[in-house]
């Protein structure tokens, strides 16, 4: 198989998306993707990003590929794992306080975290296209709602809070642990006391 084979294949299997970094990981040259830029058959999305004619606009999954120290939180990450059918008007993303982003996109809202906490409940979901990206699990969303409440739309909020308390998922150990790292073990013990009353 040549090296354009190669690439087609990847593309059929990958939602129609290729970035240099996996031509770099199989020895294939970028002048293959620049020859099928040339050709129309794949479009340049971003820096290191391409896609086909066929392909899926993964808003998501190109801004992680970007920013690769991101994590969806908030909002976005309720969107990413179906706990909630808003769809957001911003992407909410954390990252750690030593990392720099430029030319970040007007749609995006960051929140700066501790890097002891920067990773702490990522994991990795599917976007509707499939892609794998890494979001918040519920319970540091839990925690990163009742630590900046007055900042959460009210609705989502309490639906979200809600939705928790009556799950059969939820793991209040992990909760518990998780707001005892961020310095809000009591106000996650009392959110959740009233919730339970």
């Amino acid at each position: 198989m040549n090296h354009k084979e190669k690439i087609l294949n990847y593309l059929k299997e990958n939602n129609g998306v290729i970035t240099t970094q996996y031509c770099k990981e199989e020895g294939i040259p970028r002048v293959y993707l620049t020859r099928l830029v040339e050709e129309n058959i794949l479009s340049r999305v971003d820096r290191g990003i391409y896609i086909s004619k066929q392909g899926d606009y993964d808003e998501y999954y190109f801004f992680q590929h970007k920013f690769k120290k991101t994590v969806f939180s908030y909002e976005t990450a309720l969107y990413l794992q179906g706990l909630t059918d808003k769809i957001p008007q911003l992407i909410e993303a954390s990252v750690p306080y030593s990392y720099k982003i430029n030319n970040l996109p007007n749609n995006v809202k960051l929140y700066y975290v501790k890097s002891d906490i920067s990773d702490m409940g990522a994991i990795e979901v599917k976007t509707i296209y499939q892609n794998k990206v890494r979001a918040y699990n519920i319970e540091r969303i839990i925690c990163d709602f009742v630590q900046n409440k007055n900042n959460i739309d009210p609705e989502v909020y309490v639906k979200t809070i809600r939705g928790y308390a009556s799950s059969k998922n939820s793991d209040i150990n992990k909760l518990f642990i998780y707001a005892k790292k961020m310095g809000i073990i009591e106000k996650v013990r009392s959110t959740m006391e009233v919730i339970y009353e």
